[in-house]
C-alpha cells in the first residue's frame, strides 16, 4: 500500500510538472481585425484624380459603393491592400455623400470609408428658345430647281410644280420663307437658262404636258406656297434667250424680221464695233465674254454636179468650186480633209492630187452650203474651217479664203444669201438680247415685251425675281447695267404696287464679280448675291481661323448700305453654278453643320441651295448636273426627278443615309442643325433682321462672336468655336439664356467652354 502511494504521487508530480511546461512555451492566438486609412475622402466638383484609401487586415476582403458617380479599382483582395477611389464630374447645383464599405469573406467584419462630392460651379449649357409664336421672318430663301426637286405627278423622273407643292411642308418646317425657282419658261434644254417663250410655263412641268396646264399648276403652287407663308420668286433671264424662241427664228428666217432688233446683229461686227454701234457693248470695243456666230438669210444651198480643189499649201487656206460635168466621185476613205456637206450633213472624203492639194467632184444636194474639216471625229479648235466675218457667199471659180474655229466660230461656205452675224455672251444656243442704248433702254421693243411677261407673273401672284447674268446685259460695264437695272426694277416695282402689295418687290441679282465690283451694282438694283461671303465663311472652317469673318460680313452689309441704304445683303454657300460647298470642307459634317449654324446667326437676306441642307456633294467636272442633283425623299428612293438631269447622279452620294427620311428620323443629322438653326432665326427677331457688330472682348483667332440687334433693341449674342478642340475664354455679357446651341457648352462663372466646332447663340 505505501508502495502504491508513492507511485501515485511521482504521477502526480509528472503531470503537474509538464502541464506548466506547456502552458509557458504555447503563444495565445491574436483576433482578426479588419480597418481603413483614411475613412473620410473629399472630392472636387471635377474630381480630376484618383484617390488612395489602404486597407489594413489578413483576411481576405472585398469593397463596395453605395453611389454609382463612384467606382472602386481593385474591388476585392487578401491581405493588407490598396484601393483607389475615382468620382465622376458633379455637374449638378449640389454636393453629394457615398459611403464606401469594406468587409471579410464571411461577413464578420467590416469597416466604412465616408466619401464627399463638392458641387460644381460648372453648368452643361442647354438651348431653351423660347416658344416660336408661329410667324416666320427669318427671311430664309431655298433655291429650288423645278426639274430635279420631285416628279410629283407624271412619272416621268422630271421635277414639276406639283412636285413642289407637294412638298411644301418639308420646306415649311425648313423654316423657309421664299423660294427661288429656276426658270419655269419652254426651254430646249434641261436647264432652262435658254428661254423660248418669256409669256408661258414649261409644259414638262405640268399635269398634262400642255401651257394651259402648266400655268394652272403654277397658280396652284402659288396659292398653296402663300397659305404657308413662303413667297415664290422667278429666275428671269435677261442677257440672252434660247436659239429656238419665236423671235429669235424669225430673225434667222427673215431679213426684215420685226425682231432683229431684239437681238445684237451686225452684218460686218469689226467695222460696227469701231464705230461703236453695237449698243450691248455700251461703248466698249471689246466684249468682256462671248463671241459672233454667222447665219444666212435666202437660198444658201445648191443642187448639182460640182467640183472642189482645196488649196492647202500657204498661209491661207482656200477652196475653189466649179460647176462641173464629170462623173461624181466616191468619198475617199483614207483621206485627211473631208468636205461637211449636205441637207442631212455627212462628211465626203478629199483626194490629195499634189502635195497638200484635194479634190474631188460630187452631185451636190445642200440647203445650207459646207464647212471644211480636218478631223472626221470632233469639232475641236482648228478642226472646222469656214467662211470669214463678213466674206458673203461663194463665186463659183473664184478661191475663197477660210478661216478655222481657233479663234471665233467661222461661218458656213454658202453659194447665196446674204450672211450676218448675232452676238452671244455664252454659246451659240443662247443669243445675247438686244436692249439699245443703255439709259434708252426701258423704250426698247425687248425690254417691253419681256417687261410685260414679268408684269403677267405678278398678276398671277408672284413675288419677285432673281435676275440671271446681269454684268453680261452690257458686257461687263457697270454704269450701262447699273442704269437697265434701275429701270428694269422700277417697272415691275410700279407695277407690284399697282396689285396693291406691300413695301418694294424683292429682286436680286446674280452680279458675279467680287465684292468691289458687286457692291456698285446696289446702284441699280435692292439686292445682289455677295459671292465673296462663302470665302469668308469656307476659309474660316477650312483653316479653323475666323479672325477676318465677321469684319468681312460686316463690310459687306456696310458698303451695300452706303450705295443703297435699303440694300438687301442675299448671302449663301454655293449655287448651281459652283461646286457643292460640302467639296470645299471636305465632306466634313462636322463643319456642314457649323456652316449652317453661321449662315443662319449672320446679317444678310440667307439663301440655301437644294441638297444643301441634306449634306449633298458634287463637283462640276463630269458636267453641271453633278451639282443640281434631285432630293432623295426617302430611303427607297420614290419620286426621284434624275431624268430632270439627264440620269447623271452620283449613286455612291445618294445612299439611303443622306435621304431625307433618314434625316428626319436623326435628331443630330445636318438637316436638323438646318431646321433648328432656321426655327431661331424665325423666332428671334434680332436674328432675322438684326444688325451685326463684333464682340470686343473675344480676341481669340478660333472664335467668331458678333452681337445681332433688333431695331426693337432686342439683342442676342453669337459665338462660334471653328477650333478642331474646345476653347475656354470669358463672357462679360449674361450666359443665363441660351437660345441655340450646337455641339456643347458649359460655363463657369464668367468662363464659357465652347466644344470643338461648337456655337451658341445667348439672348441678352
Amino acid at each position: 500500500m505505501k508502495r502504491y502511494i508513492h507511485l501515485l504521487a511521482a504521477a502526480l508530480i509528472a503531470a503537474s510538472l509538464l502541464s506548466a511546461c506547456d502552458g509557458k512555451d504555447k503563444p495565445k492566438e491574436e483576433p482578426i481585425t479588419l480597418s481603413v486609412n483614411p475613412t473620410t475622402v473629399t472630392f472636387d466638383a471635377k474630381a480630376s484624380s484618383a484617390q488612395a484609401v489602404s486597407v489594413v487586415t489578413k483576411a481576405t476582403w472585398s469593397a463596395s459603393s453605395s453611389q454609382s458617380w463612384l467606382t472602386i479599382s481593385p474591388a476585392n483582395g487578401t491581405g493588407n491592400g490598396m484601393i483607389s477611389l475615382k468620382a465622376s464630374v458633379n455637374d449638378g447645383s449640389s454636393s453629394r455623400t457615398a459611403t464606401v464599405t469594406v468587409k471579410d469573406s464571411e461577413g464578420k467584419l467590416s469597416a466604412t470609408v465616408q466619401v464627399t462630392q463638392d458641387a460644381s460651379s460648372v453648368k452643361t449649357l442647354v438651348a431653351n428658345p423660347k416658344a416660336f409664336d408661329g410667324n416666320k421672318r427669318s427671311d430664309l430663301t431655298y433655291q429650288l430647281l423645278i426639274y430635279s426637286f420631285k416628279d410629283g405627278v407624271r412619272g416621268d423622273g422630271v421635277g414639276d410644280f406639283k412636285g413642289i407643292e407637294q412638298k411644301l411642308d418639308y420646306l415649311d418646317d425648313l423654316g423657309v420663307t421664299a423660294l427661288w425657282l429656276s426658270p419655269a419658261h419652254p426651254t430646249s434644254s434641261y436647264h432652262a437658262y435658254d428661254v423660248n417663250d418669256y409669256g408661258k410655263l414649261n409644259p414638262l412641268y405640268s399635269t398634262s404636258n400642255t401651257t394651259e396646264s402648266a400655268e394652272s399648276d403654277f397658280k396652284s403652287l402659288i396659292d398653296a406656297a402663300h397659305a404657308k407663308g413662303i413667297k415664290i420668286y422667278m429666275d428671269y433671264v435677261l442677257n440672252h434667250s434660247g436659239k429656238d424662241n419665236e423671235w429669235f427664228k424669225d430673225v434667222l428666217s427673215n431679213e426684215n424680221s420685226p425682231y432683229r432688233d431684239y437681238y445684237v446683229i451686225s452684218d460686218d461686227p469689226d467695222t460696227d464695233i469701231s464705230a461703236g454701234k453695237i449698243d450691248n457693248y455700251a461703248g466698249a470695243k471689246e466684249p468682256g465674254m462671248g463671241a459672233w456666230h454667222p447665219f444666212t438669210i435666202g437660198e444658201k444651198g445648191y443642187t448639182g454636179k460640182l467640183h472642189f480643189k482645196l488649196d492647202w499649201t500657204g498661209s491661207t487656206k482656200k477652196i475653189t468650186v466649179t460647176e462641173s460635168t464629170d462623173e461624181a466621185q466616191k468619198s475617199n476613205s483614207a483621206a485627211t480633209k473631208w468636205l461637211w456637206i449636205g441637207k442631212n450633213a455627212t462628211s465626203v472624203g478629199l483626194y490629195e492630187t499634189s502635195t497638200n492639194i484635194f479634190e474631188i467632184t460630187l452631185d451636190v444636194d445642200t440647203d445650207w452650203g459646207f464647212l471644211i474639216r480636218t478631223s472626221s471625229s470632233s469639232w475641236n479648235a482648228g478642226t472646222k474651217w469656214g467662211a470669214p466675218a463678213g466674206a458673203g457667199p461663194l463665186v463659183f471659180g473664184q478661191p475663197f479664203n477660210l478661216v478655222s474655229n481657233s479663234g471665233s466660230d467661222p461661218g458656213d461656205i454658202t453659194f447665196g444669201g446674204k450672211t450676218s452675224y448675232y452676238f452671244a455672251s455664252f454659246d451659240a444656243s443662247m443669243p445675247d438680247l438686244n436692249y439699245g442704248k443703255y439709259n434708252e433702254a426701258a423704250n426698247s421693243p425687248a425690254f417691253k415685251d419681256i417687261a410685260a411677261t414679268a408684269e403677267h407673273w405678278l398678276e398671277l401672284g408672284v413675288d419677285g425675281f432673281r435676275l440671271d447674268a446681269v454684268i453680261w446685259i452690257y458686257q461687263a460695264q457697270i454704269a450701262a447695267n447699273q442704269a437697265f437695272l434701275a429701270s428694269w426694277y422700277d417697272r415691275l416695282n410700279a407695277k407690284y404696287h399697282d396689285l396693291g402689295k406691300e413695301g418694294d418687290i424683292f429682286m436680286v441679282a446674280e452680279a458675279w464679280e467680287g465684292h468691289s465690283i458687286e457692291k456698285q451694282y446696289y446702284k441699280g438694283l435692292i439686292s445682289n448675291f455677295e459671292f465673296e461671303y462663302w470665302g469668308a465663311l469656307g476659309n474660316a472652317l477650312r483653316n479653323r481661323n475666323a479672325s477676318n469673318f465677321v469684319n468681312s460680313v460686316m463690310m459687306y452689309n456696310k458698303d451695300h448700305r452706303a450705295v443703297r441704304p435699303d440694300a438687301i445683303t442675299s448671302i449663301f454657300m454655293t449655287n448651281h453654278d459652283q461646286n457643292r460647298a460640302a467639296n470645299d470642307i471636305n465632306k466634313n459634317v462636322t463643319l456642314e453643320k457649323q456652316a449652317a449654324a453661321m449662315l443662319l446667326t449672320s446679317e444678310g437676306k440667307p439663301f440655301v441651295y437644294q441638297g444643301e441642307e441634306l449634306g449633298y456633294w458634287g463637283t462640276k467636272d463630269n458636267g453641271d448636273e453633278y451639282v443640281r442633283t434631285p432630293i432623295l425623299w426617302d430611303k427607297a428612293g420614290k419620286d426621284l426627278a434624275k431624268n430632270g438631269v439627264n440620269g447623271k447622279v452620283d449613286n455612291t452620294m445618294l445612299s439611303a443615309s443622306i435621304s431625307v427620311e433618314a434625316q428626319n428620323a436623326d435628331a443630330n443629322s445636318l438637316l436638323n442643325v438646318y431646321k433648328t438653326f432656321s426655327r431661331l432665326r424665325n423666332t428671334y427677331p434680332a436674328l432675322a433682321t438684326g444688325a451685326m457688330s463684333k464682340v470686343s472682348y473675344i480676341n481669340d483667332s478660333a472664335l467668331a462672336a458678333w452681337y445681332m440687334t433688333a431695331t426693337d433693341g432686342s439683342k442676342m449674342l453669337v459665338i462660334h468655336n471653328v477650333a478642331g478642340t474646345e476653347k475656354t475664354f470669358n463672357v462679360d455679357d449674361s450666359m443665363e439664356k441660351v437660345a441655340g446651341l450646337l455641339g456643347t457648352a458649359t460655363a463657369d462663372g464668367k468662363k464659357l467652354t465652347l466644344g470643338a466646332n461648337s456655337s451658341v447663340v445667348f439672348e441678352l
